[in-house]
């Protein structure tokens, strides 16, 4: 569940200030971050008016404009102002590369680009038209916070009333198919359960792709209201067994399915939890540290968790935004170089709303409240949502249920590839996109739903 600090799916209008012609063309870059890399892609034309795009292909392959562009000689300077993001760059001398920066928010990263296209990712589970089942696109009311969802509904041809799914995705604002690395996972378990007979609904995340809202301002709370939202939708559908509908949530999606089923939620008669926390947030994200650092060959020292762990206490606070972030650079004076500005613009993602509500979030009182059937899935080799620790949580809070299946994966990472590491920093090279085994388990169980 590490948080991804800058992701490009959005939805924008788009104007235009510009000059000259040398920027025509694709051009490919990486952005490289503490936890992941993210491939970009910037596209512009020029037809006596500057047109571009911006593309993220390991989260989406939309190809969405810029809300702004302004190029002058050898500069350009790029916005996306909905998310309060700038890039600003210059032009090589034989017109082959960018150097430049990207900034959202306090946070600054360098961004270069090379001149070409992207070269797309192999992904041999990919799911392409012809399908054998409807799709049917669809809008979802959210009324309490006033966002529309947009989404996709998958449905078996023959008549009658089917099981339904809710698919819920992890952190970081994602598309309806969880497109991360070409990886879309979400599409493509869409395509294997309706296959099997069953209704899937999936959607874009508030102020994702076709959905409106503010995705920065929205916390794990507002995304929960989201998911309930979708899943009342989908009860209503009429080829749906309300009797028959429960929601697949992946790692932050697996604890939104955990609340609601906690909370009794009288529409959702069972969940699927995919590697989704079954212990304290807080203490997940000193394990995930850990974990982390020891696929990367390093050990974290006791200090090392003290300090973190201090980190987490500040933000898990009453103090402002501000105070907190004042508290966060004091406690990492001793740390070399942590006070300067690219450090303060990392720690400043800590007293995001997003972050701060996340931190506080304890998973077992609402695991205790369960009384529907749970089917929980976790990677073996899972650095994000540690196996064997959440497994344990579960089994031991969760009231027993004949119906209930809670299994460890060996092999599998957080995203169900197979994987022998499991570290992060391999998911784009990896070309599974799921578990065929996982995918297998589903379905039979959901099927076996009375």
């Amino acid at each position: 569940m590490i948080k991804k600090y800058f992701l490009f799916i959005f939805s924008l209008s788009f104007s235009l200030f510009a000059c000259g012609q040398s920027f025509e063309g694709s051009w490919t870059g990486t952005l490289v971050l503490p936890t992941v890399k993210l491939p970009t892609v910037f596209e512009f034309t020029y037809d006596g008016q500057w047109k571009g795009t911006m593309q993220s292909p390991s989260q989406s392959m939309a190809k969405l404009p810029f809300s702004a562009i302004e190029a002058d000689g050898d500069s350009i300077h790029v916005e996306v102002r909905s998310f309060g993001i700038k890039y600003s760059g210059k032009l090589s001398s034989d017109k082959q590369a960018i150097t430049g920066q990207v900034q959202q928010g306090s946070m600054r990263a360098p961004l270069d680009f090379k001149k070409g296209p992207w070269k797309s990712y192999k992904r041999p589970q990919a799911v392409n038209p012809p399908y054998s089942y409807d799709t049917v696109d669809v809008k979802i009311p959210n009324r309490e916070d006033n966002v529309v969802l947009a989404g996709t509904i998958t449905r078996p041809k023959s008549g009658g009333k089917h099981p339904g799914v809710v698919l819920v995705t992890g952190s970081g604002p994602q598309d309806r198919n969880s497109t991360i690395y070409g990886h879309q996972s979400f599409k493509l378990i869409a395509d294997y359960l309706t296959k099997r007979g069953i209704v899937v609904l999936r959607y874009d995340d508030r102020g994702v792709g076709q959905s409106t809202g503010i995705y920065t301002q929205a916390t794990t709370s507002d995304f929960g209201k989201d998911a309930l939202s979708a899943l009342n939708y989908l009860s209503k559908q009429a080829d749906v067994d309300p009797k028959k509908v429960g929601v697949i949530g992946h790692s932050e999606g697996g604890l939104i399915a955990t609340i609601l089923a906690g909370q009794r939620v009288p529409s959702l008669k069972f969940i699927v939890d995919l590697a989704g926390p079954a212990i304290a947030i807080d203490s997940l994200m000193v394990l995930q540290s850990e974990a982390v650092m020891k696929v990367q060959g390093k050990t974290m020292s006791a200090q090392d968790r003290a300090l973190i762990k201090k980190n987490y206490e500040i933000v898990k606070s009453k103090l402002s935004a501000e105070e907190a972030f004042e508290a966060l650079m004091a406690n990492m004076r001793a740390v070399p170089g942590s006070q300067n500005v690219q450090f303060g613009d990392e720690i400043g993602v800590l007293v995001t709303p997003w972050y701060r509500h996340f931190m506080k979030i304890d998973p077992i009182p609402f695991i205790k409240k369960i009384n529907i059937p749970v089917f929980a899935a976790f990677g073996g080799t899972d650095v994000q949502v540690i196996a064997a620790p959440n497994m344990e949580s579960l089994t031991d809070n969760l009231p027993r249920n004949l119906k209930s299946i809670v299994k460890v994966y060996p092999g599998l990472n957080h995203l169900f590839q197979t994987s022998k590491s499991g570290s992060h920093l391999e998911y784009g090279d990896i070309e599974e996109t799921f578990s065929p085994e996982v995918l297998k388990d589903m379905a039979d169980w959901i099927l076996s739903r009375d």
